[in-house]
């Protein structure tokens, strides 16, 4: 039976922002293959009949700059209409007590959950370290916090407090989180932080002019920005951060971070002899975005004993005009980036696959929901061993946690 360790999906997402979810994995929500912001595709029934066996749960606090400035006019004013509470919620937020929250809400919502599970289902289990993974039971799927967006640590010096006194409160921060269990930290998100800068975020998408398919932004609704400084800009704090990371054993994630600054992070797990990962990302070879991964940069990964997780989204993994002649299906694409890299480092070490179900990914219309994931184990038996397959869903991803995760002795 095949197993999954889901590098990027994110419960905590929904579960906080959305007002009719509890504390739960019990919920009957749309599921569907059309993207719904509204969906909660992780919900139990889709755990229990698919081959998920540990979730790297990303708790993203949505960013307050998303709010101010990236969301549109008009849908600015239509949500301060229809949700002034809510969206002003959104907008004094503290980032660190949200994620705190969030984080108290997914060890909630595991209890809650097992107690309305029937005799011989499958239960669900918190895992705060690596050795708990190898320890999980047959009927367990296994939870692991993590976080999207080095925002969470907050946006930066706050009235009266300069960069010296903020860099002390993020380390008290980080090691607290370390001791709580968080596994991996992405760096940068959609909004500028004080960690890494970020790629441009707006998909694009076909459109239709003078009679021609071309890729166009998707920004009807909002128009994010990629970050204006560099890595070494002295009033940020990125390579600070990110060795404070790899000493406590917090994994690195590169997703959504400028190539020139995922240079510096691979010279920085050589130097202190750690993993990386790219969670949910495409190949430049098929969809040459900035946000997507170059060969040299698979070759590098793969050095560093590091994991490309596949996200399960044509808009990263195909160029728009492509899409626009393809049904929405992904599995044929998603199977041809890994022969890709096979081919390309001889092996498939480096492969893995976050999924990134209940962000904001539009889904592959064979494969939308957790209890469809054995259909890629399926596809992938014609041009796959059996353990090519179980390295790429799990075993690469479990070694990228053993050597990442965790303070040394």
């Amino acid at each position: 039976m095949a197993r999954l360790l889901d590098l990027h999906i994110h419960p905590s997402l929904k579960m906080y922002y959305l007002p009719y979810l509890r504390a739960s994995f019990h919920a009957h929500t749309y599921t569907g293959p059309i993207w719904n912001p509204l969906s909660f595709r992780s919900q139990y029934k889709n755990l229990k009949s698919g081959p998920v066996k540990v979730m790297v749960c990303a708790h993203y606090v949505i960013e307050r700059d998303m709010v101010k400035n990236s969301i549109k006019p008009w849908g600015r004013a239509i949500s301060w209409l229809f949700a002034p509470s809510f969206f002003r919620k959104l907008h004094r937020a503290d980032p660190y007590k949200t994620v705190t929250e969030m984080m108290n809400l997914l060890e909630r919502a595991e209890k809650n959950t097992n107690r309305w599970v029937r005799k011989g289902g499958k239960r669900l289990k918190m895992v705060k370290n690596f050795g708990e993974i190898n320890h999980l039971a047959d009927d367990e799927i296994g939870l692991i916090h993590a976080i999207e967006g080095s925002h969470a640590l907050g946006y930066g010096p706050e009235k009266g407090q300069d960069l010296e006194a903020f860099w002390r409160q993020t380390e008290n921060r980080l090691d607290r989180l370390a001791d709580r269990g968080v596994c991996m930290i992405t760096l940068a998100h959609f909004c500028n932080n004080m960690f890494g800068p970020q790629t441009e975020a707006t998909e694009t998408i076909p459109k239709i002019e003078d009679g021609k398919v071309v890729a166009g932004y998707d920004d009807l609704m909002v128009k994010f920005h990629g970050a204006n400084w560099h890595w070494d800009d002295p009033g940020h704090l990125a390579e600070r951060f990110t060795r404070k990371l790899l000493e406590l054993g917090i994994v690195v994630d590169v997703s959504h971070l400028q190539e020139h600054a995922r240079w510096r992070v691979y010279d920085l797990c050589k130097e202190a002899n750690r993993p990386v990962v790219a969670t949910h990302v495409g190949l430049k070879h098929f969809f040459n975005h900035e946000y997507n991964m170059s060969d040299a940069e698979i070759l590098k990964i793969r050095e560093l004993d590091g994991v490309v997780g596949l996200i399960l989204s044509r808009r990263l993994l195909t160029p728009p005009v492509r899409r626009h002649f393809k049904d929405g299906g992904g599995i044929p694409e998603l199977i041809e980036n890994m022969k890709y890299i096979r081919d390309l480092t001889g092996d498939v070490e480096v492969v893995g696959i976050g999924t990134d179900l209940d962000g904001l990914t539009h889904p592959f219309s064979d494969c939308y929901n957790p209890s469809m994931l054995d259909n890629i184990v399926e596809a992938m038996r014609k041009d796959f061993s059996e353990d090519e397959i179980d390295r790429i869903f799990y075993r690469n991803s479990e070694r990228l946690l053993r050597l990442g995760w965790g303070r040394r002795s």
